[in-house]
This record gives structure tokens, C-alpha cells and sequence, in this order.
């Protein structure tokens, strides 16, 4: 997507046929990129914020869920932005032609070094939410780069969630792994590797493609922020009683 296509996801309202462009690219290519969506100093803020909180936790891996832990930072900032959560209803009503629901995201900040750097890539899965926006903020500039991988919109939304239960079982087991780890490495069967750009903005359609993040080098921090929105079996009974 282009700079000018991109600015146009700044105006209010955002224009119909922007949305339906993104809607186009997501469908036709696996994703849609917002070049430099954050930039300058809100991209600086979160860069040094996801590098404290590594630093911070001493630890290798972390991972940021709750809406607490992103009060006060830009992070909550783009989430709380009625621009930025437009993007989401829109996509969703031109996916689901039917209105969307309030939007109100499950908020992932993913922090990837060290020796965790390898155990936490090419763990591949299906989303439980119908669109993903992935922001990265810290990529490395040397070595392995951490690439995202997706097999794009190989199923549909399924209508129960015990289908999509079996669906996430199929994929999420050594057998599968294994062998989606060598077709992507091979680059057959329709496999995207995205090179992240830090500030851009890259949506894709999670609960409907299998995707993942290939491993950086160890001596490289990695992080990403994850905007999730709209899980099709929120209201499932089956659902409920699987999470007592």
C-alpha cells in the first residue's frame, strides 16, 4: 500500500474506497502494510519502553496482556484512537457484511531475546480473533531479521467453535509443526515472508491464517506489538465451559 493510501487511513471519516482497498490486499495478497503508521517520537517512546521492560524483568521472553501494563504509554494511545479502531469496525463489516460490535482489542506487546529467541519461532497458529494488526517496534537490523511467515486465509470463519477447535488442534501439534516449519522453509504453497519495518502497520485476516515468526539471533531483541479484535466465538457455549 502506498504512502498516499496510507495518509488516507489518517482522515475522518476514512474513505470507503480505503477501506475497501486494505479489505482488497488482505483477500489478494495476505495482508495489507500502512507504511510509517507510528513514527518519530511515539515509535522512539514504545522502542524504549519495550526495552526497559526486557531489560527490567531480566528475563528472555515477555509478553504484555493485560490493559493495566499499557496505561500511560503510546500503546494504549493508538488503541484508545478512534482513527485506529475505525480501520477495525470497517475491515469487519466489509468482511462479515453485518455492523461491528464495540471495538475493544486484546493488547499483546511480544519481547523475543536470547536463548527463548529460538523456542518462541515458527510456532505455527491460527488467531481466535478475526483481525490482527501487528506493529513492529524493535526489529533487528543484522543477522536473522525474526521475518514473519503466514500461509494467508486458508480457512473461512467457521460457523461453531468446536470446528475451529479442530481446526487449531490440526495445526497445533508436533506432526503439523514439523511440517509447516519445512514447506516454509522451502517458500511452496502460497507462503508470505514479510520483512518487518518498525512503525509500519500490517493487518491480516489472524483467525484465518496460519502464520508465525521465523528466529532472530540471540544477541538481538525483538519486539512487536499486537492488536487483536473481533473473536467470532465469543458468545459460544462450548466455549464457556472449556474455560471454567
Amino acid at each position: 500500500m502506498t504512502d498516499l493510501l496510507a495518509a488516507k487511513t489518517r482522515a475522518q471519516p476514512i474513505p470507503d474506497s480505503t477501506i475497501a482497498e486494505m479489505a482488497s490486499d488482505m483477500e489478494r495478497d495476505g495482508y495489507c502494510c500502512l507504511p510509517s503508521y507510528v513514527s518519530g517520537k511515539d515509535l522512539v517512546q514504545m522502542q524504549e519502553f519495550a526495552s526497559a521492560i526486557i531489560r527490567q524483568s531480566g528475563r528472555t521472553s515477555l509478553s504484555l496482556n493485560r490493559s493495566e501494563q499499557f496505561s500511560g504509554t503510546k500503546f494504549e494511545a493508538l488503541a484508545n484512537s478512534e482513527r485506529f479502531q475505525e480501520i477495525f469496525s470497517r475491515l469487519y463489516e466489509i468482511a462479515l457484511q453485518k455492523p461491528s460490535p464495540e471495538v475493544n482489542f486484546y493488547q499483546v506487546l511480544r519481547c523475543l531475546t536470547g536463548e527463548d529467541m529460538a523456542r518462541e519461532s515458527f510456532i505455527f497458529h491460527y488467531d481466535s480473533f478475526l483481525i490482527t494488526a501487528l506493529l513492529p517496534v524493535i526489529i533487528p537490523k543484522k543477522g536473522r531479521r525474526g521475518d514473519f511467515i503466514m500461509f494467508p486465509n486458508t480457512r473461512g470463519v467457521r460457523s461453531a467453535y468446536l470446528i475451529n477447535l479442530i481446526d487449531k488442534m490440526l495445526v497445533d501439534n508436533r506432526i503439523s509443526q514439523w511440517i509447516l516449519k519445512r514447506v516454509a522453509q522451502s517458500g511452496y504453497f502460497g507462503m508470505k515472508r514479510i520483512s518487518l519495518v518498525p512503525g509500519n502497520l500490517y493487518f491480516f485476516w489472524g483467525y484465518r491464517s496460519i502464520h508465525t515468526n521465523e528466529p532472530c539471533d540471540p544477541d538481538q531483541l525483538r519486539s512487536t506489538a499486537l492488536y487483536h479484535f473481533a473473536d467470532p466465538h465469543i458468545d459460544s457455549p462450548l466455549k464457556a465451559r472449556l474455560r471454567r
